[in-house]
């Protein structure tokens, strides 16, 4: 009796006892939240979220064996183009003996395939990053301070949200949507992007200043477009004008209910089309317009869709197509640092294989590397490494639009400039010569945020106000056919600054437009 019972106690005990004394086999987590695409260690880590797939693969669960690991598809040149940059803004930075000197910036960048539950993965692996220690119990892991992203305003929702918890500040430098400035809801939330609120009153001036009397509204299925469009509607029927209809354009559309959408516009005699959505949202539409061959109607673009390449040269139908859409600057060095890109060069990169397989139209012969997040694609020509990005020309090396891409610089610059704020004051305040960089707390980055002030070297003023935006500076975008019927080009011909009085917000050089049809009056 007295062996059965000692058996009993010690398994007892072992079950009592914590796992953690066993083997760290013993003890893990269901799976592995990270899913960083590419990364590089530095003292102090940037976390960035990109779209760098358009869209996630359905998965099929039989709960009878465990789930494959998420894969994407659609390979996004424009936002891999982002990444990218970001690789490159980070180096600058470290070259720079003027902004966090002896301290090295590395970068953990997530592709979130414009979904909202890998974005809500990805802000969940960022907070739960595991900490290394030394043999007194100094953390030696990089802190993780702030997160820049995400691209798409229901994207920074979930995420913002969640980083919220945690007092973790996101910075995003392309999700517009006004409900976003709700500092109640989203109070560590921040962003290089106007609001909203600024282009929907921009939108409604440039119809009053022409006299368009009777519009019709199309918004995305998304807090970006239904806010937009509602925005808008509110700012336009105050200055006088009407709205005709109100299309929500859905997310997943079948092909009837874009029939359907397109058959809304042509029975109308609404003749301007205002919209608020993106290149992904509007391509299924003006490709259906163009098969009804439905002319004669001028369309008024937000800053999403407005510098589209995608969409300008493949319908060129779409010449006259007026909007606003956010600075631009020529970044030195960028386009040299793009072409550079290899597809097996430290640190390594996924996405740079499937950029190089999609756009040369050949595999390589080795597996699927490992945390690819991409749906394989085999081609029958077998890629050597030696081809050349110079020799194409794709949205990805395309450096003439450079405005998300600007936006990207700011946010970059912007956390630098907090950081390095955050480190002197720690460091006076401590009176250290090295400050503790591996105790960076998130919430002590808050503070410097709102304090973030100073001027690109492109002479742009980078701050924030009191919801966390900065002001709404938008160029006003014509569409111009190129000529000999070159690529469209897109012509600036006015701009709206919500900071200046309110008649002199607008100015538009009405000689300098070209509408619908080629027509200059």
């Amino acid at each position: 009796v007295r062996m059965l019972m000692s058996r009993i106690l010690v398994l007892l005990l072992s079950l009592l006892w914590p796992r953690h004394i066993f083997s760290e086999e013993d003890c893990r987590r269901w799976e592995d939240l990270d899913s960083a695409v590419v990364h590089k260690d530095g003292q102090v880590i940037l976390a960035a979220m990109f779209p760098i797939h358009s869209k996630s693969v359905e998965q099929e669960l039989n709960f009878t064996s465990t789930p494959d690991r998420r894969k994407c598809r659609g390979l996004n040149l424009r936002a891999l183009r982002w990444s990218q940059a970001m690789i490159f803004f980070i180096e600058e930075i470290n070259r720079n003996p003027l902004l966090l000197p002896n301290i090295t910036l590395g970068y953990r960048i997530y592709d979130t395939c414009w979904t909202v539950a890998l974005s809500a993965r990805t802000a969940l692996s960022v907070v739960s990053q595991p900490l290394k220690r030394n043999s007194t119990g100094a953390c030696l892991s990089p802190s993780i301070p702030l997160v820049i992203g995400d691209s798409g305003s229901s994207l920074s929702i979930a995420v913002s949200s969640l980083l919220n918890l945690f007092k973790v500040p996101l910075i995003s430098y392309f999700s517009s949507c006004a409900c976003l400035s709700d500092k109640k809801q989203y109070p560590y939330f921040f962003r290089t992007v106007p609001s909203d609120t600024y282009q929907a009153s921009a939108m409604a001036r440039l119809v009053k200043h022409f006299g368009w009397a009777w519009v019709g509204t199309f918004g995305a299925d998304d807090a970006y477009g239904r806010t937009g469009i509602d925005m808008f509607t509110a700012e336009v029927t105050n200055l006088g004008a009407c709205v005709a209809f109100r299309v929500i354009i859905p997310k997943v559309p079948t092909q009837q209910e874009i029939r359907d959408i397109v058959k809304t516009i042509k029975h109308s005699t609404a003749r301007v089309l205002v919209t608020f959505a993106t290149e992904e949202d509007m391509e299924p539409v003006v490709e259906e317009v163009g098969r009804q061959n439905v002319t004669g109607r001028l369309w008024v673009a937000s800053e999403a869709w407005v510098t589209s390449t995608l969409i300008s040269n493949k319908y060129p139908f779409l010449s006259g197509t007026m909007g606003f859409a956010i600075r631009r600057a020529e970044i030195p060095g960028l386009k040299d640092f793009l072409e550079s890109m290899q597809p097996f060069t430290e640190p390594y990169n996924p996405p740079a294989r499937e950029f190089w397989e999609t756009v040369f139209r050949c595999s390589f012969n080795t597996s699927v590397p490992v945390g690819s997040m991409a749906d394989q694609v085999r081609y029958n020509r077998t890629c050597t490494g030696n081809e050349r990005i110079q020799d194409t020309n794709t949205i990805y090396n395309d450096v003439s639009q450079l405005r998300v891409t600007y936006n990207l610089y700011k946010a970059v610059h912007a956390a630098a400039h907090a950081l390095h704020n955050l480190v002197i004051q720690e460091d006076r305040a401590e009176k250290q010569f090295c400050p503790d960089i591996y105790s960076l707390q998130p919430w002590k980055v808050i503070k410097y945020l709102n304090e973030v002030n100073f001027t690109t070297v492109f002479g742009d003023v980078v701050n924030f106000d009191k919801y966390g935006d900065p002001a709404g500076s938008y160029d006003i975008v014509n569409w111009q056919k190129g000529p000999g019927g070159g690529p469209m080009h897109f012509a600036t011909v006015g701009r709206f600054d919500s900071s200046l009085p309110e008649k002199q917000r607008l100015v538009l050089h009405q000689d300098a437009v070209v509408w619908p049809g080629g027509s200059t009056e």
